[in-house]
């Protein structure tokens, strides 16, 4: 008889206590991150103090109970403390730090916001129409960023810390060379349009969006866009500005259920030249069980807007129902980027 060991059910149950509640005390560091983040620790650390009672007051706290966050941090690598009460901020602690480029300070703070206040509704957006934003503040995501200007620059500002690495890494694996019109559609402040035309100065070049992020985009918030021409419409209710041959649709699709996804995808297929393309770049699913943060993010776009992560079959599917195919996929040095492209018509037509 061949008797062989199940590692996975040799695990003995106080390792695996220790790990449920490894899981269940999940919340406290991010909300400690926040807390240093929103405090402006790194910003007093940078500026030269070390010392815990120094920095306590120099943001009027306690002494005591700030050393006790700055030793906990220290067990996440945010700061180090080579000597007792005096501290250290290390390469990724001064990612909260608003002096350092590419921070995630805004990032840090939004998501100990009304971010983390939404997951509470989890269990209604499971049982329930609603999303759970929708729950928490009485109505959808994009409309109330809408009525509430400040709060969408903030959540820009974000969207620019969490994907703004990805762009180099976009624009260095695809070769644009020999397309003469690309449009960005839903392109915000349009950065990785200004990256992409930086790089291929010769594109005729489109950015369409929402009037507020096309305002943003001329503002310049996004880097130069010399000879742009700038739509304001919405996606869903306007054609995509016609005569492109590549679209570029960089984190849209997320956002939205199958439905939308092939009414945005539809409408480009009716815009495009006929050997054109269409960029979808996102970060797919792994079509295993192999494990990935995606399979989270999928989670908070259900919460936030109804939206869903999909694999890259799943792409391949909304490309055949808006009238376009899969082409192929390829990789970036961005671990959070593929870009994911489509032809027009069906595979073989």
């Amino acid at each position: 008889m061949n008797i062989t060991s199940d590692k996975k059910t040799d695990i003995s149950p106080a390792l695996l206590h220790k790990k449920m509640l490894q899981l269940l005390s999940s919340l406290w560091v991010t909300r400690a991150v926040g807390t240093f983040a929103r405090l402006g620790l790194a910003d007093v650390m940078e500026d030269g103090l070390a010392d815990h009672a120094a920095i306590a007051a120099a943001r009027g706290l306690i002494p005591d109970r700030l050393y006790r966050l700055l030793r906990a941090l220290s067990t996440l690598g945010i700061v180090t403390e080579p000597t007792r009460g005096h501290f250290t901020l290390t390469p990724l602690g001064r990612l909260l730090s608003s002096h350092s480029p590419n921070n995630t300070r805004t990032t840090a703070i939004f998501l100990n916001d009304y971010f983390a206040d939404m997951w509470t509704h989890l269990d209604d957006a499971l049982a329930g129409e609603r999303t759970a934003f929708e729950a928490l503040k009485g109505a959808p995501f994009f409309e109330w960023l809408a009525r509430n200007p400040g709060e969408a620059r903030r959540f820009d500002r974000m969207m620019l810390e969490v994907h703004g690495p990805e762009t180099p890494a976009i624009v260095a694996a695809y070769d644009f060379s020999s397309f003469e019109h690309v449009v960005d559609v839903g392109g915000g402040n349009g950065s990785l349009l200004s990256a992409v035309l930086a790089a291929w100065p010769n594109l005729h070049a489109t950015l369409f969006d929402m009037p507020e992020a096309v305002a943003a985009a001329k503002r310049g918030e996004g880097g130069p866009l010399p000879g742009v021409r700038f739509v304001s419409a919405d996606v869903f209710t306007t054609p995509a500005p016609a005569g492109g041959d590549v679209y570029l649709i960089r984190h849209l699709l997320h956002d939205y259920e199958d439905g939308d996804c092939v009414r945005i995808l539809g409408n480009v297929r009716g815009a495009m030249q006929p050997q054109g393309r269409v960029l979808v770049l996102e970060a797919p699913l792994p079509s295993d069980d192999s494990p990935g943060p995606g399979r989270w993010l999928d989670l908070q776009v259900m919460l936030l807007c109804g939206g869903r992560e999909r694999t890259v079959e799943e792409y391949a599917a909304l490309f055949q129902k808006a009238g376009l195919h899969l082409a192929r996929t390829i990789p970036t040095k961005h671990p959070a980027m593929t870009i994911i492209e489509a032809a027009a018509g069906s595979r073989g037509s």
